[in-house]
């Protein structure tokens, strides 16, 4: 799409929006007649008079009713009423009037009271009872009846809880809110003391209305269609720019690719170079590059002769020769995974475990002293020699020790072989044992 032709559809949508935003004002209102309409009204009074109700029709066609109250009636409360059923048959349904927002009432008052209560019954199974009209949530509204010289708009929105219908059903605070979800009745009362004589209203018109749409609503569907059409042209925008780039994509992706297939080899290749494959431990060659690193590193250390190098401890399994002849080779290499797991859950982060050939593994210490390998080498050897091997067939495994730790302008072999000889001393003792090696490298045994 060009600029030219993008820039007239950017224009064209504009007006189209402020259009139909002006447009809100206008549509069509949503109308419900409560009068006249073929629902059930009736009167309530608190008496009558001569054998006649005090609320009554004086010409039903017309909407035109009489509240009469009589000049010897001693009621404290004097109650007088219309109202209209709108399920009469159903008691617990009633019109939903939540998608409407003002209630109409056009009438001709004729009398002496000074205002009138317009009130909406909401019937709710939380509070309210089939056999108690009552019970059903009391909101009202009250209107001077002065006002009813033209047509009076009441929004919904004015209608209150009656605070002694809330006290009378002991409603609790989550229910005390105004509902129009479900309205059964429509009342019309007086809310003073009545002068004795008569009041006459002609009912006119009683409708509710609302919107089709709310205003909010509408500008949320226009934000929405804003929404949509930038999303659209964004993803269009995508779309040929990943056309434009889809060759380049495709080699930057193979090559990807293949880079890390080849990292992944070449991962693989490492790993296999520097750990046994059976205990996970590093194996020979990797044990033999950590040592090269701490060798260097060390040359500086060095040059302070306080500060500890490294420490070594030099560990082999008691009797595995036994345990390969008398259980078989499967159980050995068993015994050789659980001694890795046991020795790597018990060393530092920083420390390194390698199985230097067979049953022997080392254990590689880095700015460690050789009081705390011989520590950490007692640690190991009473968790060996606790854990249960083979629970199927249990078997006691134990294993024997040998510390030392690097000495100034020593190399590596010698740091070892002086821990290899204490490894010595401790199978000679008995094994089972852990054995500090000698500051100096002894003569070999006979």
């Amino acid at each position: 799409m060009n600029d030219k032709k993008f820039n007239s559809i950017l224009l064209l949508a504009i007006a189209i929006t402020i259009v139909a935003v002006v447009a809100q004002k206008y549509f069509p209102q949503k109308q419900l007649m409560v009068w006249p309409n073929n629902y059930v009204y009736y009167f309530y009074s608190s008496g009558e008079a001569a054998g006649k109700p005090n609320a009554y029709w004086l010409d039903s066609e017309k909407g035109l009713w009489r509240c009469n109250r009589p000049e010897d009636d001693k009621t404290q409360y004097f109650i007088c009423s219309f109202n209209a059923i709108f399920f009469p048959d159903q008691k617990n349904q009633g019109l939903d009037l939540r998608d409407y927002t003002h209630l109409k009432i056009k009438l001709k008052f004729l009398g002496n009271a000074k205002k009138l209560r317009i009130s909406l019954r909401n019937f709710d199974p939380a509070y309210s009872r089939v056999d108690d009209s009552g019970s059903s949530k009391f909101q009202s509204v009250i209107i001077h009846t002065k006002d009813f010289e033209s047509e009076v708009s009441i929004s919904l929105s004015e209608f209150v809880v009656a605070d002694w219908w809330l006290s009378q059903y002991d409603i609790t605070r989550a229910l005390s809110a105004p509902d129009m979800s479900n309205i059964a009745t429509m009342g019309m009362d007086y809310v003073e003391d009545l002068q004795p004589g008569n009041q006459d209203i002609q009912i006119e018109r009683i409708e509710l209305v609302g919107g089709w749409i709310s205003a909010e609503n509408w500008y949320l569907f226009i934000l929405g269609c804003w929404m949509s059409g930038i999303f659209i042209f964004a993803v269009s925008r995508l779309i040929q720019l990943q056309a434009q780039t889809k060759h380049d994509v495709l080699i930057i992706n193979e090559l990807s690719k293949s880079n890390a297939e080849l990292q992944q080899e070449k991962d693989r290749f490492r790993r296999l170079s520097t750990v046994d494959p059976l205990t996970q431990a590093y194996n020979r060659f990797g044990i033999d590059q950590i040592v090269s690193t701490l060798m260097i590193c060390n040359i500086e250390r060095e040059q302070n002769r306080n500060a500890p190098s490294f420490a070594l401890i030099v560990l082999d399994i008691d009797f595995f020769k036994r345990i390969n002849d008398r259980r078989g080779h499967d159980a050995g290499d068993r015994v050789l995974q659980v001694i890795s797991q046991i020795v790597n859950k018990a060393i530092r982060p920083q420390d390194f475990l390698g199985r230097w050939g067979g049953e022997e593994f080392v254990v590689i210490l880095p700015s460690t002293t050789k009081e705390f390998a011989l520590a950490l080498a007692e640690k190991i050897r009473l968790i060996i020699y606790d854990t249960v091997f083979e629970p199927q067939n249990p078997l006691a495994v134990t294993a024997s020790f040998g510390i030392s730790d690097k000495i100034a302008d020593e190399d590596f072999a010698t740091t070892f072989k002086r821990a290899d000889c204490a490894l010595y001393v401790a199978k000679s003792e008995g094994r089972n044992c852990c054995v500090l090696a000698a500051d100096e490298l002894a003569t070999e045994p006979a």
